[in-house]
């Protein structure tokens, strides 16, 4: 169950949008080789406003009480387009371009559209701030089987401020005692106050460039044991064989894995260096040996203590939840409630998150990728925002063949 307050991590995706850093929305893609009916649709729209989505930021006047998440059905309309559309990547890419906004709504948006060539593309955006992307394809699941449950609705106020203000008090205690006897964590405190980016240059995100595409799940698996790696290593393997193509031979990845928190972003980060030539059995090792030392607030002090400053400091503390300058995320198996909208079965899905109106932030994640899997295929989706990296779909497409060729994988694009 979600929890009714907003936790670190939310509250560092709330912040994009308001100036620090590069909003980001999660988006599902859904293709039918049939026409779906607006009627079907509308159908989804209304449960998706009364499920796990339909909420907004609440703020306590109650000093040292956390942010809430208050029930809110307010939604922007369903947006069905009369036109057949024949590039849908170009046309997903569009669907964030409204303001998105989790405080005061809306946060999410489903559109609509007829495909050229037959059947029915169906783009599901919201903001991080929202859920993550397993949240997201729970509350998409739900509205398709008609299941949908509302969110919760927080407790007292002044309980929450006395037990946050307790826990932070008590571990700011036990952490500042543990400084005098620890070189630990002396070091790794001073670490964290003179921490850069890792040396990575932020860029512009002016612009971005995407590429999706179906790979056959059974040669995916294959490959990786054949290589003494898992699906997922062999995910990480391709990501930096891509950017080693692009001419970023050695890159930094997080790597988002979930927590079970209850949070609307139940993920903790992990960072790795890998370079393009790195084979999946050697990520494999090193993801395992991050999992066990995520990124988080150094030398034992609570990562709570910066829901109690202003959103000015806490963006500096917090700019990134990761380190890197890419990110992996494996968004594992779509559930079978999306599988199909009523008689409709979908013959494509897609997830990822894309940057609604970036207008130029500066953002230190080059590039973003996705993958998924369901129906026998993997879905890989990359996402740059760095034009010095990638110039176009294109080129992108063309990096991601030559790093699946040494593998003897052919991806089928979108």
């Amino acid at each position: 169950m979600i929890s009714t307050r907003l936790s670190v991590i939310d509250e560092i995706f709330l912040r994009t949008h308001r100036g620090y850093g590069i909003p980001i929305a999660l988006q599902g893609i859904w293709r039918t080789t049939e026409t779906v009916g607006r009627e079907e649709l509308g159908r989804v729209h209304d449960e998706l406003a009364i499920g796990q989505l339909g909420r907004r930021v609440g703020k306590s006047h109650i000093p040292g009480a956390r942010l809430r998440w208050d029930i809110s059905s307010e939604s922007l309309p369903l947006d069905y387009s009369p036109d057949a559309i024949d590039d849908i990547i170009g046309w997903a890419d569009a669907q964030a371009d409204v303001r998105l906004d989790p405080q005061y709504g809306p946060g999410w948006r489903l559109t609509a559209a007829p495909l050229t060539h037959g059947g029915t593309v169906v783009s599901l955006v919201c903001s991080h701030a929202l859920a993550d992307a397993r949240g997201l394809i729970d509350a998409a699941a739900q509205a398709f089987s008609g299941t949908s449950t509302p969110v919760r609705p927080a407790g007292s106020d002044a309980r929450d401020a006395f037990a946050t203000v307790l826990t932070v008090l008590v571990r700011c205690i036990a952490a500042t005692a543990r400084l005098w006897v620890s070189k630990k964590a002396r070091a790794e405190l001073r670490a964290f106050t003179t921490a850069d980016t890792g040396g990575i240059a932020p860029h512009r995100a002016r612009q971005m460039h995407s590429v999706i595409m179906d790979i056959d799940a059974a040669e995916w698996d294959s490959a990786a044991r054949r290589m003494g790696g898992s699906a997922n290593s062999l995910f990480v393997a391709v990501v930096a064989a891509t950017m080693s193509e692009l001419g970023s031979p050695a890159v930094t990845v997080d790597i988002p894995f979930r927590t079970g928190s209850g949070d609307a972003n139940a993920i903790a980060m992990a960072t790795v260096a890998v370079r393009g030539d790195d084979s999946p059995a050697a990520i494999r090792a090193a993801c395992k040996a991050a999992f066990g030392k995520p990124v988080g607030a150094p030398a034992g002090y609570p990562p709570e203590i910066v829901q109690l400053l202003p959103h000015r400091v806490a963006a500096k503390l917090t700019s990134n939840p990761g380190r890197g300058e890419v990110l992996c995320s494996n968004i594992g198996d779509i559930p079978d409630a999306v599988h199909a909208l009523g008689p409709h079965r979908s013959c494509g899905l897609a997830t990822r998150a894309i940057h609604p109106n970036p207008a130029g932030e500066l953002a230190t994640i080059r590039m973003s990728t996705y993958i998924s899997r369901m129906d026998g295929n993997y879905t890989l989706s990359l996402v740059c925002t760095d034009d010095a990296l990638v110039g176009s779909p294109a080129e992108l497409t063309a990096a991601v063949r030559r790093a699946l060729a040494p593998q003897n994988l052919a991806g089928k694009p979108w």
